[in-house]
């Protein structure tokens, strides 16, 4: 039998619930439930979703590395000088557990080398320190941008004079989601 799914919108005083967005009554396992309740209060963090869907890494594949620099414009026979394999999961990541990669879109943080289309790998068990460029969740949207705190305040500014810096005041919905630790760029 399909699940009934019966739509209300939230009157005041009813339920105790204040007047809202229209609400749904629907049947889930209670897990899953309490994720719900807790995305509604903007709780929810990414972590706790990749713990609950009990996310792992995936097959570790090495590839040859090549233990010299390469000059870029005289071409060199590399392959005599094969160090050993070359892990991009130990290279790139430090805290599996709490880590995870966004595709970036926008140009706001070019002049930090972060260009539309990148992979940023994100680390949420990084504490963000002055400077450091961090993925934040600010009034519902996510924004990459360098952290910056004085004072007390908390600016994020991009890396291109054509955008404005974002100053996080108390009327703003504001939680950083981690650390961008590496980037991966997408030719």
């Amino acid at each position: 039998m399909p699940a009934r799914l019966v739509t209300a919108r939230s009157r005041k005083g009813i339920g105790g619930r204040p007047r809202g967005a229209p609400t749904a009554v629907v049947r889930l396992p209670l897990p899953i439930a309490a994720i719900a309740r807790r995305l509604a209060r903007g709780t929810l963090r990414a972590g706790d979703i990749n713990g609950f869907l009990d996310v792992q890494t995936g097959r570790r594949i090495a590839v040859p590395f090549a233990g010299v620099a390469v000059e870029c414009g005289f071409p060199s026979p590399a392959e005599d000088y094969l160090d050993g394999p070359l892990d991009f999961n130990e290279l790139l990541i430090v805290n599996p557990a709490a880590t995870f990669a966004v595709r970036l879109a926008g140009e706001s943080m070019i002049g930090a080398g972060l260009f539309p289309g990148d992979i940023a790998v994100v680390d949420r068990s990084v504490a963000p320190t002055n400077n450091c460029i961090v993925l934040a969740l600010v009034d519902g949207e996510f924004t990459v941008k360098r952290y910056r705190r004085r004072n007390g305040t908390v600016t994020l500014s991009p890396e291109n004079a054509s955008f404005m810096p974002i100053t996080v005041t108390g009327e703003r919905s504001f939680e950083i989601w981690g650390v961008v630790t590496r980037s991966i760029r997408m030719l």
